[in-house]
């Protein structure tokens, strides 16, 4: 009996210690496209920095629905494909001080560039509204509005929604994810999306994860397009982990994209 009370302080401290923290997030991906007549291929470089520590909920690449942390991030990709080639280069930020965010970023394609910029107040721990100015190049500046919410639920879990519309309310969106702790340290999400435009059908898309473990998961997508993919996510250690796509779409059954990754988070 003494040995089973000696024991539970330490699995109490196991249980606390198990969320890893981090400030950055790395990921370099190859992805090749094949359409039967052509093919792209995708090389891309992401980085993101948060000026304070994130915390896992479990899995080491899942972390609360809202993040109200001061970051930057900026990013790379060259495309190859048949003919010729493009680059991107994406760069912004997000500074929060009290209850306000303001965020901006941009985006430098070859042959036009684009920006945002917008600013938000967390009215809640669990409730983020937004204003975003869009401004693509040689084109009007789009205004949306944003809100995000967070619905905490025992432990861990959660169910977060975001909603948003243009100035015109001719673009609709919404969005949710769904992140559950199971029996074992094993994990679930699941997440659906829904676009509503005046110019087209109603677009939806849906996504699962399962996770084994907090380094192992597998997963799989679907939307309104018919488009699918697998993928798998594996951490060989607290910092490095390799990832593994295949997607495709059921009316074009001669598309194939593959895709591998490593994700370096610190």
């Amino acid at each position: 009996m003494k040995f089973k009370f000696a024991a539970l302080p330490l699995m109490l401290a196991s249980a606390v210690v198990s969320a890893e923290q981090y400030n950055s997030f790395t990921d370099a991906d190859y992805t090749s496209e094949d359409y039967g007549v052509a093919e792209v291929d995708t090389l891309s470089f992401q980085s993101q920095y948060y000026f304070g520590a994130l915390e896992t909920l479990g899995p080491r690449k899942e972390f609360n629905y809202i993040l109200p942390v001061s970051n930057i991030y900026g990013g790379f990709d060259y495309i190859d494909y048949d003919g010729g080639d493009s680059d991107a280069v994406q760069i912004g930020g997000e500074y929060f001080t009290g209850q306000w965010k303001f965020f901006g970023e941009l985006n430098d394609f070859d042959s036009t560039s684009a920006y945002r910029a917008g600013a938000g107040f967390l009215f809640t721990p669990n409730f983020l509204a937004e204003v975003e100015a869009v401004k693509v190049e040689d084109t009007d500046t789009e205004l949306f509005v944003r809100g995000t919410y967070n619905h905490q639920l025992s432990g861990s879990d959660y169910i977060g929604f975001t909603a948003q519309v243009d100035d015109d309310f001719d673009y609709r969106s919404v969005s949710s994810k769904y992140f559950t702790a199971l029996s074992g340290g094993q994990y679930l999400t699941a997440e659906l999306s829904l676009i509503d435009t005046d110019f087209s059908d109603l677009y939806w898309g849906g996504a699962v994860e399962f996770y084994f473990n907090e380094n192992t998961s597998i997963g799989a997508a679907y939307d309104e397009a018919e488009s699918y993919e697998f993928n798998a996510t594996h951490f060989f250690n607290r910092n490095v982990a390799g990832k593994v796509a295949y997607g495709s779409n059921r009316d074009f059954d001669d598309l194939d994209v593959f895709s591998l990754g490593v994700t370096v988070q610190l």
